[in-house]
């Protein structure tokens, strides 16, 4: 009898075990989220920005998950958010919004207006560079070659636009690829002149970076000033020209003797507006809560504190994705303009 009664109690503890782990494993697939996050290419700022991210998330969040997917780059990133609105989160800059929504990307594949802020990641801070010392302002590029972006790149717009704004986009030839074959053309003679990124770190920390640093090995470089009045009016037009203050002699005390106005196409987390708002709120209290954890991870991961994070590219309110809204209003944080934090 004594034994009976010990194989029924047996069988009935197997049984509730096996219920509970079932309850447990359903529990898990009902409440349990996955998000991906775009990520550029492998070595960019950016992936690394989103392997952060991704680490943050699966060790702080408990019902959210992540993977980082690596992309040809930002745009790459922005046509997975565009084309997988509930799956994708990433790394995306402000002149891809742009031109997805009126500009050349609009024109080419049809207009997407479905792109939202989630908080502020790196700078692409870039102004024209030159060795030519005569060269002392952008006016004084008429009658020679200047290095834009790519064709059908979402900056060579911006380009072309300080060009046209400075009264000289017709009269310079343009010649066109990206920033490392504007370094090579500059260095082999082939350009007078090309858009070129420097290292920035929010607010005001500059350095030359690998590009200037490999051309400086020919000859000095000098850096030219766009105007910060300039730079604002193309913005409001519709242009990714937020401008930064590079105080004198910030990237070199000879060849940068005054202060310059620089501009930058600003990098963020982004997602479509038909992201779950419940992922992207999760994804913002992350973002906040690790604020000042970011640098061990990559330099400009001393952007991520609180007074950089909630810093938009434009402060338009409609373009900030609901989820992140939601989360920066009960915490009583402000969105704000990046262009006056960078002045």
């Amino acid at each position: 009898m004594r034994s009976r009664t010990l194989v029924i109690v047996l069988v009935v503890s197997i049984a509730l075990l096996i219920c509970g782990a079932v309850h447990n494993q359903l529990c898990w697939s009902a409440e349990k989220k996955q998000v991906k996050i775009a990520g550029g290419r492998v070595g960019d700022p950016w992936y690394v920005f989103a392997q952060a991210l991704s680490y943050f998330i699966n060790k702080r969040s408990d019902w959210l998950r992540s993977e980082v997917v690596a992309t040809p780059g930002i745009t790459g990133n922005s046509e997975l958010i565009k084309t997988r609105p509930k799956e994708y989160i990433g790394l995306t800059c402000f002149s891809n919004v742009v031109q997805w929504r009126h500009g050349i990307f609009a024109k080419t594949r049809g207009p997407y207006y479905g792109l939202r802020f989630i908080a502020n990641a790196n700078s692409m801070t870039q102004t024209i560079v030159t060795y030519d010392p005569k060269i002392k302002s952008v006016r004084d590029l008429a009658g020679k070659k200047v290095h834009v972006g790519r064709k059908g790149a979402t900056n060579t717009p911006d380009h072309e636009a300080i060009l046209k704004e400075w009264g000289v986009l017709d009269k310079v030839t343009l010649v066109h690829g990206g920033y490392g074959g504007g370094k090579a053309k500059l260095r082999d003679g082939l350009v007078d002149a090309t858009f070129m990124i420097f290292d920035h770190i929010y607010p005001a920390n500059f350095k030359k970076g690998a590009f200037i640093t490999e051309l400086e090995t020919k000859k000095p470089v000098y850096f030219l000033d766009l105007d910060r009045e300039k730079l604002l009016k193309l913005r409001k037009e519709g242009f990714a020209t937020l401008p930064v203050r590079v105080p004198a002699g910030a990237l070199d005390p000879k060849t940068q003797p005054n202060e310059i106005w620089a501009y930058n196409d600003v990098v963020f987390f982004g997602a479509d507006e038909q992201m779950d708002e419940d992922i992207v709120y999760e994804v913002t209290r992350i973002i906040c809560e690790t604020a000042g954890q970011w640098t061990k991870w990559h330099p400009q991961g001393a952007h991520m504190t609180m007074d950089f994070i909630p810093a938009m590219f434009l402060l338009e309110p409609a373009w900030v994705h609901p989820g992140a809204k939601k989360y920066y209003d009960e915490h009583h944080i402000q969105l704000k303009d990046l262009a006056e934090l960078l002045r």
